[in-house]
């Protein structure tokens, strides 16, 4: 049941980051479009562990220690694999001010084609991203002046209950956004990858338990 709950909680977290990367997609700087790789594989690792989770369950129920052991191996491998998985989102992120000035000078591309954009798509991610990330402009409502471009409405904040511009920067609130999302997925990851271990550990007691059983009553 555990390694189920695992597997949907890593599917979860998967599709959740997945949904909200893919919105920002252009966004993200060619050199780091790996990124979106992480809650994919996520979601890989989640629906595999699901379905050899019923190998445990069949092999406990059935008292096999055959099924119990390959179970068992199968988490280990998988747990390797989502070490592997979580090393890579961190390695993602590990040279932070690169990150940050790719992401700007990618967003400077992408607010400067605003107003110029014939097919909406600049025009379309910075709406979305301004109010999904509450930010305005590059560094803050500036910075549209400073590209002489008038502020879009997608800037006004809201719930301000008055005309009220974000205050903060794009770049920073993306910045932030990315980093968050890739350090989320690793640490469930590798949390999820310790609980896999553990379960590995048990079904292969509980195999030996049973070998040591049959040897018994066929003596």
């Amino acid at each position: 049941m555990s390694a189920k709950l695992a597997g949907l909680a890593l599917i979860t977290v998967g599709v959740l980051y997945k949904l909200d990367l893919n919105n920002y997609t252009t966004a993200i700087p060619d050199d780091y479009q790996r990124i979106g790789l992480a809650p994919t594989l996520t979601i890989i690792i989640g629906a595999i562990i699901f379905v050899i989770a019923f190998f445990g369950c069949c092999g406990a129920i059935r008292e096999s220690p055959c099924l119990l052991t390959t179970y068992a191996v199968i988490l280990l491998v998988i747990f390797l694999v989502q070490v592997a998985i979580g090393v890579f989102a961190f390695l993602q992120i590990k040279d932070e001010d690169t990150l940050e000035q790719k992401v700007e000078q990618t967003l400077t591309t992408i607010f400067n084609k605003y107003y110029t954009d014939n097919t909406n798509a600049s025009r379309d991610i910075v709406n979305l991203m301004q109010q999904e990330l509450e930010c305005c402009g590059l560094k803050g409502p500036s910075s549209w002046a400073n590209l002489n471009l008038v502020i879009p409405d997608s800037c006004i904040d809201g719930d301000s209950g008055e005309h009220k511009y974000f205050e903060d920067g794009c770049v920073k609130e993306f910045f932030d956004f990315l980093k968050r999302s890739i350090q989320v997925i690793g640490i469930v990851v590798l949390v999820i990858s310790l609980t896999e271990v553990i379960v590995s550990i048990f079904s292969l007691c509980l195999a030996n338990t049973i070998k040591n059983r049959e040897r018994r009553f066929r003596y």
